[in-house]
């Protein structure tokens, strides 16, 4: 539960501004409850994990001074991430100090680990973390960055942009193993030396983490920002074909709905993945939305618009633009945190497989029980002599329904008829129309200005 007292506190939010923060988390933790995909499911102590992955977009350096990010936006933010269990961030800057505040927002068991900056051209100085809560979620002291043994090194004897890091977890019954990803984006066309360089990003790390969990029979999520485009790209393809597997249902995670550039896939054992609820969660519905822009013109930075002497836009047009689609960017993100619930309570698995079918048709009497120092070292504990011939007692036992009721894992391959629906929409223009509708509609909700009329 996140901690709201910094709303009372006078040295950091006005009573104006408390006011209006605690009304957008109200309407935010609404949006969170609603069913899912549009909210995501309340998680539970022992029946079900929610795992999240999200683009948190250059957080929080400033340094392409849009920002930095308001008081407000940490609480949006702590909020959000409290409704998974673990979720992994792409996008963390070297000053790790916001992220503290949003884990403190957050309250007591939440924790993070991160890796260090990754440096280089494409490397940015980010940091990849995983934020969790330690009292549902059991860190397993194993951790790492995957790097490119010499005979893998892509093309001009490069690295991954960005390393990926990888940590072993515990949830309940559950062991697995998360490794989250930022993959080079470089050129969008194919064919391009930066396309390439994203197929081979993602076939390696996939492939490494298909070839460790048939080698260490270990569960394997890989998790975060592939800049995959669409489901039916040579990227999701690069990513498939290692034996990995994806949530029934597949949602755009990028702020227009066009683009699937964030996955979470899996390599597990056998009967171990039992997908109950997967989403997107489109905090836009909720936060700085196009009518909220009065409130925070006052507040935009000034280096980004064009405004008058008087301080007023030139152009209102153009500058709720850079509202709407850039600076909330900078406040939330230019992705929607992906996520998924799974099943970790295999309670009654472990004990069904300790049922023998012989023993309905035989009954057995009693153990006889000893004190350690007195049982027999040469065998198992020996059964009592019947005092009389036994009748059948053991019947079939009762199991509990599952607090949740899920799927199995569905099979990593798309349908023709799913590829060529995707295909189609694509070519069609559908991404156009989509983003062409979006922009209709932020238009229509823009107030209109009074008429003036002769006197």
């Amino acid at each position: 539960m996140v901690w709201y007292t910094d709303l009372r506190n006078r040295k950091r939010f006005t009573e104006a501004e408390s006011d209006w923060t605690s009304r957008r988390l109200l309407d935010l933790r609404a949006h969170l409850a609603s069913p899912p995909p549009k909210g995501v499911p309340r998680r539970t102590k022992d029946s079900s994990i929610i795992i999240g992955t999200w683009n948190i977009r250059d957080f929080d350096n400033n340094k392409f001074r849009h920002g930095p990010r308001r008081r407000e936006s940490l609480h949006y933010i702590a909020e959000i991430l409290s409704a998974f269990d673990v979720c992994a961030l792409q996008e963390v800057n070297e000053d790790l100090g916001p992220l503290k505040d949003v884990i403190r927002l957050m309250g007591p068991g939440w924790d993070f680990i991160a890796t260090d900056v990754t440096t280089g051209a494409s490397g940015n100085r980010e940091r990849m973390c995983f934020v969790y809560d330690s009292r549902k979620v059991r860190f397993r002291n194993i951790v790492g960055e995957i790097v490119l043994p010499k005979h893998a090194l892509l093309p001009g004897e490069q690295q991954f942009a960005r390393t990926p890091f990888m940590v072993s977890f515990q949830a309940g019954w559950f062991k697995f193993s998360l490794c989250t990803v930022h993959i080079y984006f470089g050129e969008a066309s194919k064919g391009s030396d930066g396309y390439a360089r994203r197929v081979s990003e993602i076939d390696y790390i996939a492939r490494e983490m298909a070839s460790r969990a048939e080698r260490e029979d270990e569960n394997y999520i890989l998790l975060g920002d592939f800049n995959i485009k669409n489901p039916v790209d040579e990227t999701m393809l690069a990513l498939t074909k290692a034996g990995f597997q994806l949530p029934p249902e597949q949602y755009p995670s990028n702020l227009l709905g066009t683009h699937y550039y964030d996955q979470i896939a899996f390599r597990t054992r056998p009967e171990e993945l039992t997908f109950l609820s997967s989403g997107a969660f489109d905090w836009s519905q909720t936060l700085f939305r196009a009518e909220h822009y009065e409130h925070y013109a006052p507040v935009l930075p000034a280096r980004h618009r064009d405004l008058k002497p008087d301080g007023t836009p030139r152009d209102t047009g153009k500058d709720r633009e850079y509202y709407s689609r850039r600076w909330l960017t900078w406040q939330m993100s230019d992705h929607f945190p992906l996520w998924v619930e799974l099943a970790i309570d295999f309670s009654d698995a472990h004990l069904l497989n300790n049922l023998d079918p012989e023993f309905e048709a035989a009954n057995a009497p009693a153990q006889i029980e000893m004190a350690e120092d007195e049982t027999p070292i040469d065998g198992p504990p020996r059964l009592a002599e019947p005092v009389r011939p036994l009748k059948k007692k053991r019947t079939a036992p009762k199991v509990a329904p599952p607090e949740k009721q899920g799927t199995l894992a569905p099979t990593p391959k798309m349908s023709f008829a799913e590829g060529w629906r995707i295909f189609w929409w694509v070519a069609s223009g559908g991404g156009d129309r989509m983003r062409k509708a979006k922009a209709a509609s932020k238009k229509a909700a823009k107030p209109r200005k009074a008429k003036k009329t002769k006197s």
